[in-house]
């Protein structure tokens, strides 16, 4: 039974690389050296995610200054940094022949999903492009590796930090475990690469050549032997017997010694076949299981890091929510000043405005007075006035002189 492996690989790239990556997976170089690429079905290729910009630097950038992605980034000269990762996902050409055109789609649907939680989100994907117009399909998604991390002022905030992302020795064989984990519990019947392998690391094009080489090398092999027994020449010989020659007759005996072995051998491999079947079975008794506990493992994976991202935002929020507590506890007690020197001044305002009301009310009873009394001058300077025209009229001037001049002995006595 032919068994088909969960591929997926990682290449990190500079600035000055990211052209030269944008115009192989955006098809937009003329000529390839790649003879699996058929310019014909480039029209078959589709984006998962395609970018809002004009190109993968300016999408870089975007993203950059929208998400507010820090890091001490150099993006000039001999020693630039890593500012963007890539994930190249694939198997063989006859796994995707078993999942067929509609399963083949789902499947690249189900691993950029993978990608999306292991990448911190879909926002810092800059593009993913599934390549249908080689031998066998495949597809590039490019991101921008982040990791959370403070800036100068210590508030949270996510840098741009290829060596963090990968920081561990083992990071890599974390990846091909997850994805793996991941790839098996949507329902796809994927091995894992063998640990330790160099395979993994190779790209894609690295890839074919060596597996061209290894089967090149299995039929030379086999194309040597048909020669070996091709050359053997025969004679025919009276009395139905053959003239070899002593080189060909070695050969043969040893063949037929070979042959003999293998006849006594027949037996105990049966044992051993049938041996294989039951621990095959047993085999696959414990990869049903494995799988499970990788699918169990990878659908806990998730949620831990749904819950990690989520825990982050809230760190960061609470974060800032001790600080705005504190700002507003010191607002408070400038308002509290406030009030109390407001209150105060209401109180001296009241306090005067009774005052004044008191003024006024004494004011009115004043006038109120010095009205009667301009009354009372009135009817008494008319009534002196009255006396004055009837002591005139009776000639009473004297007689009136003289009682005036009595009154003033009286009340001097």
């Amino acid at each position: 039974m032919h068994i088909s492996y969960a591929i997926i690989r990682n290449e990190n790239h500079k600035m000055g690389a990211v052209p030269l990556l944008e115009r192989h997976n955006e098809r937009r170089n003329k000529n390839y050296s790649n003879k699996d690429i058929d310019l014909s079905r480039t029209c078959e290729n589709y984006h998962l995610k395609q970018p809002t910009a004009a190109s993968y630097e300016q999408e870089f950038y975007r993203i950059k200054d929208e998400y507010g992605l820090k890091g001490n980034l150099r993006l000039t000269g001999k020693k630039q940094s890593t500012i963007l990762c890539e994930f190249v996902i694939t198997s063989d050409k006859q796994f995707f022949d078993r999942l067929g055109a509609e399963r083949t789609k789902q499947f690249f649907f189900d691993a950029y999903r993978f990608v999306t939680h292991k990448v911190g989100g879909e926002q810092f994907v800059v593009s993913a492009v599934v390549h249908m117009d080689e031998k066998t399909p495949h597809m590039h998604v490019a991101f921008i590796p982040t990791v959370m991390g403070k800036d100068r002022r210590g508030s949270p905030c996510r840098r741009v930090n290829a060596s963090e992302f990968w920081k561990g020795r083992d990071s890599y064989s974390r990846l091909q475990d997850e994805y793996h984990a991941w790839i098996t519990s949507c329902g796809y019947e994927l091995e894992r690469g063998t640990r330790g392998s160099t395979a993994e690391h190779l790209s894609v094009e690295e890839y074919k050549v060596k597996k061209t080489s290894e089967q090149l090398a299995a039929l030379q092999g086999q194309v040597e032997e048909v020669k070996a027994v091709d050359e053997i020449a025969a004679k025919s010989l009276p009395f139905n017997m053959v003239s070899v020659k002593r080189d060909d007759y070695n050969d043969l005996t040893a063949a037929a010694k070979g042959y003999i072995t293998a006849k006594a051998a027949e037996a105990e491999n049966e044992q051993l076949s049938a041996e294989n079947e039951r621990l095959h079975a047993e085999n696959q008794q414990l990869k049903d299981l494995n799988n499970a506990a990788n699918a169990k493992y990878a659908q806990l994976d998730h949620y831990f890091a749904e819950f990690y991202d989520s825990v982050a935002d809230e760190v960061a929020l609470r974060d800032e929510n001790a600080r705005l507590a504190a700002e507003n506890g010191r607002l408070c007690e400038q308002l509290h000043t406030a009030r109390t020197v407001l209150n105060d001044v209401k109180t001296e305002n009241a306090a005067l405005r009774t005052k004044v009301s008191e003024q006024e009310q004494q004011i009115v009873s004043l006038g109120s007075e010095l009205s009667n009394l301009q009354r009372l001058y009135a009817a008494l300077q008319e009534r002196v006035e009255k006396i004055m025209r009837f002591v005139e009229q009776q000639k009473l001037s004297d007689k009136l002189k003289c009682f005036m001049n009595t009154s003033k002995k009286v009340k001097r006595q």
